[in-house]
C-alpha cells in the first residue's frame, strides 16, 4: 500500500521532472532565438557541424543547471517547490547565457565567436561549448552549495559565478601569452577564427578541467549564510590556488604521457586533434582528480 510519505515524495519528483523536461524541449527553441537563427535549418540543411556543437555544448549545461535545481530537500508545499525550481533554472540558464556574451566580446574580443559558428567554424563551435560547459559545472556546484533553496540563495551563486567568470578569464589571457610566446607574437585568437580545431580542443579541456577545479573549491570553502560575499570571495581564493595546481599537475602528467612528443609542433603547427584531444583529457581527469580528492 503506498502511504501518504511515498505519495508526497512521487508529487515531488514528478513536479521536478516536469519543469526540467520543459525547459530542455524549449531550450532549442531558445537557443535558436538566442542566435537569430533557425535550428532546424543550421543543422539539417546547412549541415553546420559548428552549431551543432556549440549547442550540444548549451544542452549538457543546461542538463547540469536543472539537475541542480532538482537537488535538495523538498518544500513545504508543492507551489514553493515548483516555484523554486523554475526560480533556479531560470537563473541559471540567464546566467548561461550572460557567460556566453562574456566569452564572446571580453575573452574572445577579437573575432566574433557567434558570426565564425554561422559560417561553420568547428573550433569556434569547440570554444563556445566547452564554455558552455565550464559555466555549466561551475552553476550546477554553486546551486548545490548554497543552503537557501529559495531567491535568497542566489546572490551567493551570482558571486561565485562572477568569481569562476575572472578565473576562466585570466586562464585565456594566460594561453594567449603562451601561444604568443611560441609562435614570435602571434594571436591566438586569430588562430582560432581561421579553423585550428586542435587547438581548440586542448583550449577546451583546459577550461573545463579548470570549471572542475574551481568547483572543487565548494567543497573546501565554507557557506556563510549572512557574508555571501566573504563565502564567494574565499570560493575564488581557493579557486585561483586549485587552478594553479591543475596546470602543475597537468604539466607533470603530460610530460609523462607524451613523453618524447612535441605537442606545440603537433597540435599548434600540424593540427593534431589525436595528441590535443590527449591534453583535453589531462586537464579534464586532472581537475575530476581535485574534485575526487576535496569532496
Amino acid at each position: 500500500m503506498i502511504n501518504e510519505v511515498s505519495i508526497w515524495n512521487i508529487a515531488i519528483i514528478a513536479i521536478n521532472l516536469l519543469i526540467a523536461v520543459a525547459a530542455i524541449c524549449g531550450f532549442r527553441f531558445l537557443f535558436g532565438k538566442l542566435a537569430g537563427v533557425s535550428t532546424t535549418v543550421e543543422l539539417s540543411e546547412k549541415d553546420n557541424q559548428a552549431f551543432g556543437i556549440s549547442f550540444a555544448g548549451g544542452a549538457g549545461a543546461l542538463a547540469l543547471v536543472l539537475s541542480a535545481a532538482i537537488t535538495g530537500d523538498a518544500a513545504a508545499n508543492l507551489l514553493t517547490e515548483a516555484l523554486n525550481v523554475i526560480t533556479y533554472a531560470v537563473a541559471g540558464i540567464l546566467l548561461l547565457k550572460i557567460g556566453s556574451l562574456i566569452n564572446d566580446f571580453v575573452i574572445f574580443h577579437k573575432f566574433s565567436l557567434k558570426n565564425a559558428v554561422h559560417e561553420h567554424n568547428v573550433s569556434a563551435g569547440v570554444v563556445q561549448a566547452a564554455n558552455f560547459l565550464a559555466l555549466g559545472f561551475v552553476i550546477h556546484t554553486a546551486m548545490n552549495w548554497v543552503e537557501q533553496e529559495n531567491w535568497q540563495g542566489l546572490l551567493p551563486v551570482l558571486l561565485v559565478f562572477i568569481a569562476a567568470q575572472l578565473i576562466l578569464l585570466l586562464v585565456t589571457r594566460l594561453r594567449t601569452q603562451i601561444f604568443s610566446r611560441r609562435h614570435n607574437g602571434e594571436s591566438f585568437q586569430h588562430a582560432i577564427e581561421v579553423g585550428n580545431t586542435a587547438l581548440s580542443i586542448r583550449y577546451a579541456g583546459h577550461i573545463i578541467g579548470t570549471s572542475l577545479a574551481v568547483s572543487a573549491g565548494g567543497n573546501i570553502a565554507p557557506y556563510l549564510h549572512n557574508e555571501p560575499w566573504l563565502s564567494a570571495a574565499i570560493w575564488g581564493a581557493v579557486g585561483i590556488a586549485l587552478t594553479l595546481t591543475l596546470s602543475l599537475l597537468s604539466l607533470i602528467a603530460r610530460s609523462a604521457i607524451l613523453a618524447k612528443i612535441d605537442v606545440v609542433e603537433e597540435v599548434d603547427n600540424q593540427q593534431n586533434v589525436g595528441v590535443a584531444f590527449v591534453e583535453a583529457v589531462i586537464f579534464i581527469a586532472i581537475g575530476l582528480l581535485l574534485g575526487g580528492v576535496l569532496a
